[in-house]
């Protein structure tokens, strides 16, 4: 009963709906069933050519304008925009660089804007179109334009994508390339870029930083940091080249004394050499504040010392061996080396930098002081500690006939651009030093280690490499030395065991200035000596091999 209750129940509802009519079909009669073919028919036209081009336009071998290029650099399509950017190049090589200065802010937005592509391909050629037109333009066509190019290389550093991200560090060395003063004056806007890619702040405003560690990635991490430190090292090295400039031309900008607490007096005599000031007075300090943030401002370089320092020091401490008591010198792989070297380089730039800086400003010798007590002792622990360094030989596939020969191969070589940038960060710490004060029995170790150092392995180094021009340019100027008021023992004797080993390239010098070298040598002050009467006799002597006479 129930089943065929919804049977009707269906049917109802069935019945319930509207019923759409049929149409009608009205069959033609016999002879008007014929197809009608007299219409008429239209060209089929392509706007595309119907353009006329100028015979003076610059076009590519498909007939395409620089317009054309930069709409298709837009297009979906991976390989339309690759093959846009293909023509382009054929432009760039067939053409004058002068024909495209109308079209260069164009160019850079559409080219830069590529270095953003998923497809590596793409970015590849951009960097390439980049670099080209880049190398054609000189700085002051480029100034109004650099902010294009930083903002799109500060957004390919904080890209999401990873191999954007990586590809980056290549858009860098196309600037650094060809633009050195454009990344100095934007320094603050690329710093922290790269400060991301290797650590990561625990808060927004804490000096403290912890580096990251990538692990979906086909390099290795020490690979990862290399590439990052020494991109980070040239940005520091075009940084200190420009403020040299800046300094050199004396286009600096005019000093503005800032009164604050400690602030007694206002400098207008100073010990460093005379600048010109220029005092413009419809210029407002809204444009002289962003006239100011051109270059890296000091508040801004110790905020970013302050993170770098500590991370220089757990990037070495990651890779670095332990230290092995009865070892004289640390060996370390070549791939240590390299990350070694750009963290002194990085370091040295630091250093330099400040030595640009005006020193007798009270803020300057503060920050001095300040970099001295924060980071001396850190990087003594941290880097002298194992000093010198040596790195592991590559090897090389040499057919040996006797089991001997393995044991008189050389698996290390000295480490010698690392060594004497460590040597010269720990001088130049000591140098801030103030002369009453006595150094620490720390300091004063590893002053005395690295003096071993350099009077020992680094002379011996110097005299093996004897065969080079400019060692034998050097030989022939320490006669010279003779001739001055003052000489240092040390100096004596090292001339003598020259004169011993090369005299074939100082024999020429010694001659010419035989007697004037023999004169002065009765009235020379002599430093550092302990036999004042032997040290003269040293100078005599050197001219034995000419006139065959021993003094005594």
């Amino acid at each position: 009963m129930s089943k065929n209750h919804k049977r009707l129940k269906r049917l109802k509802s069935e019945k319930a709906k509207v019923k759409l009519k049929a149409k009608t079909i009205h069959q033609l009669t016999k002879g008007l069933n014929a197809t009608d073919t007299s219409f008429k028919v239209k060209k089929i036209l392509i706007r595309e050519q119907l353009k006329q081009r100028d015979e003076t336009e610059v076009l590519s071998t498909r007939k395409l304008n620089i317009d054309d290029l930069l709409t298709r650099f837009r297009h979906h399509n991976s390989t339309v925009r690759l093959d846009a950017l293909k023509q382009l190049k054929d432009i760039l090589l067939q053409n004058p660089p002068k024909s495209l200065h109308s079209r260069l802010n164009s160019l850079l937005h559409g080219i830069a804007a590529l270095s953003l592509d998923k497809e590596k391909e793409i970015r590849k050629n951009s960097f390439y179109a980049l670099n080209f037109i880049l190398g054609l333009i000189s700085n002051e066509q480029l100034a109004p334009l650099r902010e294009i190019i930083i903002s799109y290389l500060s957004c390919a550093m904080t890209h999401i994508d990873p191999r954007v991200k990586e590809d980056s560090l290549l858009f860098l060395d196309v600037l650094v390339q060809n633009c050195n003063n454009a990344l100095a004056k934007d320094s603050h806007k690329i710093l922290p870029n790269f400060l991301g890619m290797i650590c990561r702040l625990h808060n927004e405003g804490s000096p403290v930083a912890q580096l990251m560690t990538t692990l979906h990635s086909k390099s290795t991490n020490v690979k990862w940091r290399i590439k990052v430190l020494e991109r980070l090292a040239n940005l520091f090295t075009s940084i200190v080249n420009y403020r040299k400039l800046c300094i050199g031309t004396r286009s600096i900008i005019p000093p503005f004394v800032k009164t604050k607490k400690y602030i007694r007096f206002i400098p207008v005599y100073s010990n460093s050499a005379t600048q010109f000031c220029e005092i413009s007075l419809d210029e407002d300090m809204v444009s002289i504040d962003n006239h100011e943030k051109e270059t890296l401002p000091m508040e801004e370089f110790v905020k970013y010392v302050n993170l770098l320092m500590p991370l220089m020091s757990d990037i070495w401490l990651e890779v670095c061996p332990e230290k092995v008591e009865s070892y004289t010198e640390i060996t370390i792989l070549s791939e240590t080396a390299t990350l070694l070297k750009n963290v002194i380089v990085i370091m040295q730039s630091i250093v330099e930098y400040i030595d640009t800086l005006d020193q007798d400003d009270y803020s300057v010798k503060r920050m001095k002081h300040w970099f001295k007590n924060t980071f001396h002792d850190a990087y003594m622990k941290n880097f002298l500690s194992r000093f010198p360094y040596g790195k592991v030989k590559p090897l090389i596939n040499e057919s040996r006939k006797r089991q001997k020969d393995f044991s008189q191969m050389e698996y290390t070589e000295e480490c010698l651009e690392q060594n004497l940038g460590l040597c010269q960060i720990h001088v130049w710490f000591t140098s801030l030093f103030n002369c009453n004060e006595q150094f620490p029995k720390s300091v004063r170790s590893y002053c005395i280690s690295i003096l071993k150092y350099l009077n020992g392995k680094l002379l011996l180094l110097l005299c093996n490499k004897h065969k080079e021009n400019i060692f034998g340019s050097f030989v022939t100027i320490l006669p010279s030395l003779l001739l001055k008021p003052s000489i240092d023992d040390v100096v004596i004797r090292m001339i003598g065991q020259i004169v011993l080993r090369f005299k074939e390239w100082i024999r020429e010098e010694l001659i010419a200035k035989h007697e004037s070298i023999i004169e002065n040598a009765k009235k020379i002050d002599i430093v550092g000596t302990h036999d004042d009467k032997q040290s003269r006799l040293m100078i005599y002597n050197l001219f034995y091999f000419i006139d065959s006479q021993i003094y005594y």
